[in-house]
């Protein structure tokens, strides 16, 4: 008897929560969590849809979700390389940062409150407003006419931006099973992966070629027709409940003390060794009225809300839990290579703005071919503990061997060291989603999706705060001994701070041992940054160990009430 079989027969059967649920509500709503507590990740607990998706529809649903996928991927990185010459044109180099800055941020807060809009407001309505604020933020960048207005749109499109990032896993989890998932999965990871490396690209060429506010307008050609396809397409029953009812069950206070609490944590992670000493009074206070925030975010999710934003007792599920904190570690070990290995061809190997952004494309394609296999391997094999396994080893190996590099260090080694990361990346980030989200109930699928992308995000800004202290502290050290022995060149040395290409634009200007020492004060600064990157390799491997292998479903659960 196959598979198939046993669960349609297990399905009539056995009365399900979810069955006693529809004959008695009044019963079930006074007792609803702890149902769905201890109904999480059991296979005779599950209700299934019974609708049947065409392949043809699926496809276009996947066209869709992959355009917005992409483009808010895109926003990410597109301006790592660019921001510089933006900000010199409002003459506020200073504050520049920001502008990538106020994007992640925004981008990362919101993250979890989609999966509670989407589940109450339904899932076309979740995207649609998502996509709309992408939109709206863009256009605002484009005909920003100050640096604070720049910043301020940018944290909109971020709003946006985080939406998108998230809707786009949670409706591919409503419209396909596990098993058939990873395949869908991959083309997402692989998606991801190019974004984040044309991104640096295409800004460098825009910039070089045309006005910078091109970055933001194409934005609106890409998102309004996906947009379009997946109202279409997109037949997702909408949740039951009337207006009243459904605002009743939003979390309001519990998102707005999770704003209050993580909003304010990545402003002091931002400003911590650089800006402001870590030990500053500023930060500190910052940190500890984050941490007060965090508390009562936890105290409202555990005894106040109905429908909590995070519910913990999905951290009950071991899978859930695990993929929480891998997600979290891998976060962290894969965002810093997409900062770091552009910065270290500019101002080590002395690139062009443009092709340091394209030695990030070994990364990409590491990541395209595993991501490929992993969910070939998933649809046939029913397995992924093994592909998690390897997910940890490889980026570890991979970012350990940043290590080795250096100003003799030749192309061969450089690509074969973003190749090892780039497939332990397209082994795992999607991979682990899947692994939270066979682990419960349909029901719970919105709120599991949307954990694990957010801290892996939460993981990758973390990171990159923490080793951008280390790496700044070690700059400064380094050009105040550069400034002692070339006093006349100190207005050089600390416009090259801000801007690497200040070296390959005025090499012929510049004394050839002040060259070698400028390239010096980066190559070990940012060696500095490698060596920080292996502790948090070594916890992604250590995570990897907390995952178990659970069957997957070849019918797709119910996901929305």
């Amino acid at each position: 008897m196959s598979s198939k079989e046993i669960d349609k027969i297990t399905e009539s059967t056995i009365t399900t929560p979810e069955k006693v649920a529809e004959k008695a509500p009044s019963v079930t709503a006074s007792v609803g969590v702890s149902v769905s507590a201890s109904a999480a990740g059991t296979t005779s607990s599950q209700s299934y849809n019974k609708d049947q998706i065409s392949k043809s529809r699926l496809y276009v649903i996947l066209i869709g979700l992959s355009l917005l996928y992409f483009i808010s991927a895109l926003e990410t990185t597109i301006l790592a390389t660019v921001y510089i010459d933006i900000s010199n044109e409002y003459k506020n180099l200073s504050n520049g940062i920001w502008i990538i800055t106020s994007y992640l941020l925004s981008n990362t807060a919101v993250q979890p409150l989609y999966g509670q809009i989407s589940a109450i407001l339904g899932r076309f309505w979740g995207i649609a407003a998502a996509t709309g604020i992408f939109c709206i933020g863009s256009i605002l960048c484009a005909v920003s006419n100050s640096l604070g207005m720049l910043i301020a749109s940018r944290a909109v499109q971020g709003i946006g931006g985080g939406g998108l990032m998230t809707m786009v896993s949670i409706v591919l989890s409503d419209v396909t099973n596990e098993r058939d998932r990873g395949k869908y999965t991959g083309i997402l990871a692989s998606t991801w992966g190019i974004a984040s490396a044309v991104g640096p690209v295409m800004g460098g060429a825009i910039v070089e070629n045309a006005s910078w506010r091109i970055i933001f307008w194409i934005n609106l050609p890409v998102s309004v027709p996906a947009l379009a396809v997946l109202y279409w397409s997109l037949n997702i029953p909408k949740p039951a409940g009337t207006a009243r009812e459904k605002l009743r069950r939003m979390d309001l206070l519990g998102a707005a003390a999770f704003q209050a609490f993580i909003i304010p944590m990545i402003i002091a992670f931002a400003w911590g060794g650089q800006g402001y000493k870590w030990v500053s009074g500023r930060v500190l206070g910052t940190i500890g009225g984050s941490a007060l925030m965090g508390l009562l975010f936890l105290l409202i999710e555990w005894k106040v809300a109905v429908e909590p934003i995070v519910a913990l007792r999905l951290f009950r599920v071991r899978n859930v839990t695990a993929s929480a904190l891998g997600s979290l570690c891998m976060g962290a070990c894969v965002y810093a290579p997409l900062m770091y290995i552009p910065l270290w061809e500019l101002s080590v190997k002395h690139v062009s703005e443009i092709s340091s952004g394209l030695h990030l494309l070994p990364m990409v394609l590491g990541m395209v071919f595993s991501a490929t296999f992993a969910g070939v391997y998933i649809a046939r094999v029913g397995r992924y503990l093994e592909l998690i396994w390897a997910c940890g080893v490889f980026i570890a190996v991979g970012n350990s061997l940043f290590l080795l590099l250096n100003q003799n260090s030749n192309n061969g080694e450089r690509l074969g060291f973003m190749i090892l990361t780039g497939v332990g990346l397209g082994l795992g980030v999607q991979t682990m989603i899947i692994a939270a989200q066979c682990g419960v109930v349909g029901l719970d699928m919105a709120a599991t999706t949307t954990l694990v992308i957010f801290t892996r995000t939460l993981g990758g800004i973390l990171s990159l705060s923490i080793l951008s202290s280390v790496f700044n502290n070690r700059l400064r050290t380094e050009a105040a001994l550069l400034v002692e022995k070339f006093p006349e060149y100190t207005r050089l040395i600390d416009d090259s701070l801000n801007d690497q290409s200040v070296m390959r634009k005025n090499k012929s200007t510049i004394p050839a041992e002040l060259f070698a020492g400028l390239t010096d004060m980066f190559d070990n600064s940012l060696h500095k940054v490698f060596i920080a990157l292996i502790p948090f390799s070594g916890l992604l491997v250590l995570s990897t160990l907390l995952f178990k292998q659970i069957k997957l479903n070849h019918r797709r659960k119910k996901t929305i009430k």
